[in-house]
């Protein structure tokens, strides 16, 4: 049975590479552009993985993501926060969002992603 990945970032160039990478390691992707069709995808899809980028217009990824966890139909799905925010290969979640209900992503990757490194983390979020 073929997971499914939900990417929600803004940027078409990665959707579509990170798409690709999906694809070829079995996986179906499901792309929203933005936070808004991201949550609507993960509400209609339900994906096995969200990977949410941070900077986005209208809406950031920490938006999103706040959002996600106060869902009791969503906040059971793992989420990559994937970022070209430098923060040296660590995440410091509570720097963004400081209300303790809300938990930390289950893993922070930055851009340009290692797509070795991009397919573990997702292979061990799905098993």
């Amino acid at each position: 049975m073929s997971r499914n990945i939900l990417l929600v970032d803004d940027e078409p160039d990665i959707t579509t590479y990170l798409s690709a990478v999906l694809e070829a390691n079995g996986y179906t992707p499901t792309v929203a552009l933005d936070a808004e069709t991201g949550l609507a995808a993960a509400a209609d899809v339900h994906p096995d993985v969200i990977c949410l980028d941070i900077m986005m217009p209208r809406e950031s990824g920490i938006s999103m993501y706040k959002r996600l966890k106060q869902d009791p139909a969503l906040r059971h799905i793992p989420v990559i926060i994937i970022s070209g925010v430098g923060q040296g290969g660590t995440f410091d979640f509570r720097s963004y969002v400081s209300d303790a209900s809300v938990p930390a992503p289950e893993r922070f990757m930055e851009k340009p992603i290692d797509v070795a490194e991009y397919i573990q983390t997702i292979e061990e979020l799905v098993s």
